[in-house]
């Protein structure tokens, strides 16, 4: 039986984004196959517990109630007391996090520290793909289209005015380093770029002001590693009457149980279209050295646009894979992630040592 710790929450604004993924894939993994530790994260400390399967358990969440657990290697121990005892041997993780540490590379590089195979890409893919303004950079440097876009560090005033000068109005204000549309803006004017850009700086130190797009239309797209290939799902159009797709159309519906029916899937586009999508989406997967799934979202206007990477996404999007279970799903992740451990890297040994240390 494959032993496998399910790490969720973190600090994030997408905190409990993470909750309804990590809940919705405990209950579906396959228990005969994989003993589940779920491993909650609050306020930089972990968690397990047998009453995680429930969302209802994190509303009020009570810690007393709960073991403490960390991991040493592949060792998870709980606290008792003053002591760490031994809980058991963990063979991968299933990472459930959303945005913050956990999608920005730092838990992957514990992770590897640990020698603890992972469910996603690793910590130097995760840092690229969670700063917008630095994907948009490397996404350019492939020969795809992106939407022209400036980063802004200050609250200064002038600053905000000066890219709105460069780029013209409309504009999209987001918080660099966020995702799930936390904190994302759409100003037609001065007044309310000042305003949106206060709002994004709240979440982030860094903002990223675009260029807004009219009439434009949103799909997204997922890649799935199995082992030495990809598979690339069909495109999903979400629908929404806003200007954007705001963090309530994407999430919910999810957190009320229910499934999301507002999108067209597949997308009523060309062949053409539906192939550039797909193309794109698998180019950079493989270019960018990513693992697990990955959901990139587009925009087309007046040609399409690659807007954002979300290297671990919500619901770790299998709900674009209708062809595998759910429970399916979660079984490739882990395969995938046990199967890359199992190609080592080689080691280099030197003498340098021997020959250095002083002899007697």
């Amino acid at each position: 039986m494959i032993k496998v710790i399910a790490i969720f929450g973190g600090d994030s604004t997408e905190h409990d984004v993470s909750i309804i993924t990590a809940v919705e894939a405990m209950n579906a993994v396959n228990y005969v196959d994989y003993k589940v530790y779920p491993a909650y994260i609050l306020d930089g400390a972990w968690y397990t517990g047998e009453d995680m399967l429930e969302v209802g358990t994190f509303v009020d969440f009570e810690p007393k109630k709960h073991k403490k657990i960390r991991l040493i290697g592949r060792e998870l121990q709980y606290q008792k007391g003053k002591r760490w005892k031994h809980l058991d041997d963990v063979d991968v993780a299933l990472v459930l996090t959303h945005g913050g540490v956990g999608e920005r590379g730092e838990l992957q590089g514990y992770l590897e520290l640990q020698g603890l195979p992972y469910t996603t890409g690793d910590s130097s893919a995760l840092s690229l793909c969670m700063d917008k303004y630095l994907t948009k950079i490397a996404v350019k440097d492939l020969g795809y289209d992106v939407v022209a876009g400036v980063k802004i560090s200050d609250d200064c005033p002038e600053t905000a005015l000066k890219v709105a000068k460069k780029l013209g109005y409309p504009l999209f204000v987001k918080p660099n380093g966020q995702g799930s549309s936390i904190g994302v803006g759409y100003a037609l004017g001065e007044k309310e770029l000042l305003e949106k850009v206060e709002v994004a700086l709240s979440y982030d130190a860094q903002v990223l002001i675009e260029r807004g797009m009219q009439n434009f239309a949103e799909y997204n797209c997922a890649v799935l590693a199995l082992g030495d290939t990809i598979v690339v799902s069909e495109v999903e159009k979400p629908l929404t009457a806003h200007d954007f797709l705001s963090f309530e159309d994407k999430y919910m519906a999810f957190s009320k149980g229910e499934s999301y029916d507002k999108r067209e899937f597949p997308a009523k586009i060309s062949d053409e279209l539906r192939q550039k999508i797909k193309s794109i989406a698998g180019d950079i997967f493989l270019k960018f050295n990513l693992k697990g799934v990955v959901r990139f979202d587009f925009i087309y206007a007046d040609k399409l646009y690659l807007n954002e990477i979300n290297a671990v996404p919500g619901s770790l999007a299998h709900y674009l894979f209708p062809d595998y279970t759910h429970s399916t799903f979660l079984s490739l992740l882990i395969d995938d992630a046990l199967y890359r451990k199992s190609k080592k890297s080689a080691v280099f040994k030197s003498n340098v040592l021997k020959i250095g240390a002083p002899k007697g």
